[in-house]
């Protein structure tokens, strides 16, 4: 089942109200939480998704945080929608 538009804005919208740092917003823990949710939407969810876009030379590796937010809300969604994928626990 894909996700709905309304599932989109309430995932983005939780995670970009959990930011600790302005530069979680290029930090590869919430693109990454961004890509499987662009993976999993809709057709109609695109242009939501769309909008959390950065060009590569902006993107940066994991800051370290602890806790991360966004890290732990992906996480948490692969663990509930994603049962079968692997999550790898440092």
């Amino acid at each position: 089942m894909k996700l709905t538009r309304e599932d989109i804005q309430t995932f983005l919208a939780v995670a970009s109200d959990s930011f600790p740092h302005d530069a979680c917003l290029t930090c590869e823990c919430f693109l990454g939480y961004v890509t499987r949710l662009r993976v999993d939407s809709d057709k109609e969810s695109q242009d939501l998704i769309a909008e959390y876009r950065v060009e590569r030379n902006t993107m940066h590796s994991c800051l370290g945080c602890d806790p991360c937010p966004p890290g732990d809300l992906y996480a948490e969604y692969v663990r509930k929608h994603k049962p079968n994928s692997p999550l790898i626990v440092l």
